[in-house]
């Protein structure tokens, strides 16, 4: 019956890589200002909060962003520093309990998404995703993207956080005074045109997996 349609949920478990080498207090300070870009780029069901001081957890409101808000969250951090980084654990199920926070929350989406975060640090891709199901192909191509993602420098995530948002080139060369053709070229070695095609279709890729609706 429609009325007994399980929920589906989509949880972000993400921590930053390298947090021992800054002091605690910008460690935190550098997530703030991380979940507070996050939190006017995409739409949550329960916005992400910092815990354990490095890592954080949110709960978005459609599958399709998963990936989206993934690569935007490294692109913040790659873009202020060449060893920030971030590794996100992306879970996708069902939601037997959705509280006003992610720590008093429960459900599939929930457990996925912290045991693949528990196990991650023994894989290279440093965005990863469970299902209820197989998942193996899917993850195949985050690996595959990982070999992209994990090479941005400084200028090549800065640019790509700006066509992440919807900045065209020319306001991106604006806002980072720098000439048009800069763009192109940090934008040509971050692999923009093989990233962008990803993402688009990230919806279809997890379907074609998990039909969850």
């Amino acid at each position: 019956m429609p009325g007994n349609k399980k929920k589906i949920g989509v949880v972000l478990t993400a921590d930053m890589v390298n947090s021992t080498s800054f002091p605690p207090e910008e460690t935190e300070q550098r997530l703030s200002r991380l979940l507070r870009r996050l939190q006017a780029e995409a739409e949550w069901q329960l916005k992400p909060e910092i815990y354990r001081g490095d890592s954080f957890q949110g709960v978005l409101r459609s599958p399709e962003q998963a990936l989206y808000v993934s690569l935007l969250a490294r692109a913040f951090l790659k873009a202020e520093a060449p060893d920030l980084d971030l590794r996100v654990a992306i879970g996708i199920g069902t939601m037997e309990r959705l509280t006003d926070r992610s720590g008093t929350s429960d459900g599939e989406a929930f457990r996925l998404s912290g045991q693949l975060a528990d196990n991650m640090k023994k894989n290279r891709a440093r965005i990863a995703i469970a299902l209820p199901g197989p998942v193996e192909p899917l993850q195949s191509v985050l690996t595959l993207l990982e070999a992209i993602v994990e090479k941005w420098t400084v200028p090549q995530a800065e640019v790509v956080l700006g066509l992440l948002t919807g900045l065209n080139r020319n306001e991106i060369a604006e806002l980072l005074k720098i000439s048009q053709p800069a763009v192109s070229q940090h934008a040509s070695a971050a692999k923009w045109w093989a990233v962008e095609p990803i993402i688009h279709d990230f919806s279809k890729i997890i379907h074609a997996f998990y039909p969850y609706d």
